[in-house]
């Protein structure tokens, strides 16, 4: 039997997943650390480039002074950042320049594992993400196998991949990330060790997989019995759905087929508790478990997108189309080489479709998107791309003036003297990746703060009475007393 460990992604995979990526803030760092130190979890999948962009964009939060609480209040924790590509928060590539200062910062600031994954299966950009970031002193570089469903995604196509991998010393070890949760028990049992037999000098010891088909919960069970040690899951409200497994259930199902499990279930619970607590309290939605769709193993869109699409379609008063572009969908995806359907692909794919059937001929209009796919920008495709596609892309406007842009690789001064040389690193790294208003709002709001408490001792300090205040955040409390022109 296994001694499984378990890998929380509640604060990062699950608020994407449930909440759109909004639904985690500063309050909820706050309130969650502590209690997820307590539960004795291999490590917490914190956050990627999408979080620090959300805290910016929408929440006006600082992400780093998040990730400094986040540290402070869970000491024991390793916290873990995930990475798709050479990109940080824009779709594009990132200059190596920037990204590393985004590594860098991130390990200042207390984050000490990270996941590298290429969803195009580029195992060079895998490497190259793995080397900066043992270099800037990233404790544990896990690199992952993206898996999909496609004619070109077969087992052999994942061991070649997989021993890409073999010979790099700046990764740790490798895990299957199964985005779409389309891996089944059964195909888990006849692949794993397929990609083991490729390995001389890594192991396969880790699984990420999702609950969109209902079957995730018996492929983590599977994966125990097969012996891999540590499986990703999310505690409620934000495990089902198109999210992870409950971990709650999980760790009573691994027990009950006779494996070990280095957790703390009753910790585990209060963590749960306070979770949905927070979410009672700011009306967040509460995943359920999904019903099994076979369909969904053919088109491989993920709920959110369907659903999204229904809901724009509506809006333009075409919602009779969802169908037909469920079907186009799945013919561009052959026709630009078998992606794999996940963000951003996903979106790209399936707005392709909506041109297709709108204009009423195919490729009659290529999105912009479509056409950075077809050059590259992404890596390559993992399959044939249809040959009239192509030519199409290649001839039109914007690959002319891609193909024809000069682009050179900015050094860190270059980009430092582009932005202020007064600037901290990481302001700096915010306005490389992210427009300079989100950035500045985000700073007027954090100065807002600032001088709300120092006005509040201010007003304090000329009170004639004698008076009291207690602050409490997480395991913290600040009291302060005094009389006029005192403070203590």
């Amino acid at each position: 039997m296994t001694d499984v460990k378990l890998i929380d992604v509640s604060l990062r995979d699950g608020n994407q997943s449930v909440w759109g990526a909004t639904g985690v803030t500063d309050r909820t760092i706050r309130e969650m650390m502590p209690l997820l130190d307590e539960c004795g979890y291999e490590a917490l999948e914190l956050l990627t480039s999408t979080i620090i962009a959300v805290a910016v964009r929408y929440q006006k939060q600082d992400p780093f002074a998040r990730l400094d609480t986040a540290r402070r209040l869970a000491p024991r924790a390793k916290l873990g950042f995930l990475t798709t590509g050479r990109r940080f928060i824009s779709f594009g590539q990132t200059p190596k320049s920037v990204l590393r200062l985004a590594y860098d910062l991130l390990r200042r600031h207390g984050v000490t594992r990270m996941w590298v994954v290429d969803p195009m299966s580029d195992m060079a950009s895998t490497r190259e993400n793995a080397r900066i970031a043992k270099e800037v002193g990233f404790e544990e570089v896990v690199a992952g196998i993206c898996f999909t469903l496609s004619p070109v995604h077969t087992d052999e196509f994942y061991a070649d991949k997989v021993a890409e991998l073999d010979d790099c010393p700046d990764i740790d070890s490798i895990y299957i990330k199964d985005p779409s949760g389309l891996l089944t028990p059964k195909r888990l049992e006849e692949l794993l060790p397929k990609l083991r037999a490729r390995l001389k000098n890594k192991r396969i010891d880790e699984i990420h997989t999702h609950t969109n088909t209902g079957i995730a919960p018996l492929t983590l069970l599977t994966a125990a019995d097969l012996g891999i040690t540590k499986l990703h899951c999310a505690l409620p409200p934000v495990a089902n759905g198109s999210s992870h497994t409950n971990a709650l259930q999980l760790v009573k199902n691994l027990k009950a087929r006779g494996h070990s499990v280095s957790v703390d279930p009753a910790a585990m619970q209060a963590a749960s508790d306070r979770l949905r607590r927070e979410a009672r309290l700011f009306n967040l939605p509460e995943a359920s478990p999904v019903e099994y769709d076979e369909d969904f193993y053919r088109h491989t869109l993920a709920g959110g997108v369907l659903t999204t699409t229904r809901r724009q379609l509506t809006e333009m008063g075409r919602p009779d189309l969802a169908p037909q572009i469920t079907e186009e969908a799945v013919r561009v995806r052959e026709d630009l080489g078998w992606p794999i359907v996940v963000t951003p692909f996903a979106q790209y794919i399936v707005a392709q479709a909506t041109l297709n059937l709108v204009t009423g001929e195919r490729y009659a209009r290529l999105s912009d998107e479509v056409i950075d796919l077809l050059l590259g920008e992404f890596g390559p495709m993992p399959g044939p791309v249809n040959q009239e596609l192509l030519d199409r892309a290649m001839n039109s406007p914007r690959a002319r003036q891609r193909q024809a842009e000069i682009r050179e690789e900015p050094t860190l001064a270059q980009v430092r003297a582009r932005f202020g040389d007064g600037l901290s690193d990481e302001e700096l790294l915010l306005r490389a990746v992210m427009p300079a208003e989100q950035v500045e709002a985000m700073i007027r709001q954090r100065s807002r703060a600032d001088a709300g408490l120092g006005a509040l001792l201010d007003e304090l300090s000329d009170q004639t009475s004698p008076w009291s205040v207690s602050l409490k955040a997480g395991t913290g409390a600040l009291s302060l007393t005094g009389a006029k022109g005192m403070v203590q």
